[in-house]
């Protein structure tokens, strides 16, 4: 259902106008802020000018992850000057190949064979998760997360519920490690008013 939510997002903010998205109650379900989204996606063309490291920086800021191994939805990998990256929102995968510091092709292929399936002169590639944002916007939510949280154990510490507050922080304090390492954490989706840069009880982003 992952995949779908991303396609169909992805699909909404193409700019196409010929999108009907058929939804189930996932439609509801919270989003990341669709402008910070749009900010991370990537534009690829044939004879762009573009370092194959810089390149791989970009699809680590739109929450790829590079892979030796299984090449799984959501991942990239490189041999070479080819970098295949398997979308997150397809059941394809795409196929850069460079030419010193220039794209010298783009196609879609089969990530199971790695045969081509067509040829493109230019491809947008969307980020691998509904969350994205930018590096400026994490250092702000995180200190506001950090801050909150510290005001809500002291509440709970006057309460005299001594674990609960412990509780309570370790877990967003480790929901922030993962955050400053990998971008994400698991239920990242909690703590989505802070990214959204949202007022409390403002509705949340949603497929609607």
């Amino acid at each position: 259902i992952e995949k779908l939510r991303l396609s169909a997002t992805s699909a909404l903010l193409s700019g196409r106008r010929d999108v009907i998205v058929v939804a189930s109650i996932s439609c509801i379900y919270g989003i990341g802020n669709p402008i910070e989204f749009h900010k991370s996606v990537i534009s690829l063309q044939v004879g762009q000018k573009i370092s194959r490291q810089g390149l791989l920086h970009r699809l680590v800021e739109s929450l790829y992850s590079r892979t030796r191994g299984d090449f799984t939805r959501g991942t990239f990998r490189v041999q070479g000057d080819t970098v295949d990256v398997y979308l997150a929102y397809a059941d394809y995968a795409i196929r850069v190949m460079f030419f010193g510091n220039e794209i010298e092709s783009i196609c879609t292929i089969y990530p199971e064979t790695g045969k081509k399936i067509l040829d493109f002169p230019l491809i947008s590639i969307y980020p691998a998760n509904l969350f994205v944002t930018s590096k400026e916007t994490m250092a702000d939510a995180i200190w506001s997360i950090q801050q909150e949280m510290a005001a809500q154990v002291r509440a709970i510490e006057s309460a005299g519920k001594f674990i609960e507050a412990k509780r309570l922080e370790e877990r967003v304090t480790y929901d922030v490690e993962m955050m400053k390492e990998l971008g994400f954490c698991s239920g990242i989706e909690n703590y989505s008013r802070y990214f959204d840069r949202r007022q409390p009880g403002q509705r949340p982003f949603c497929l609607l």
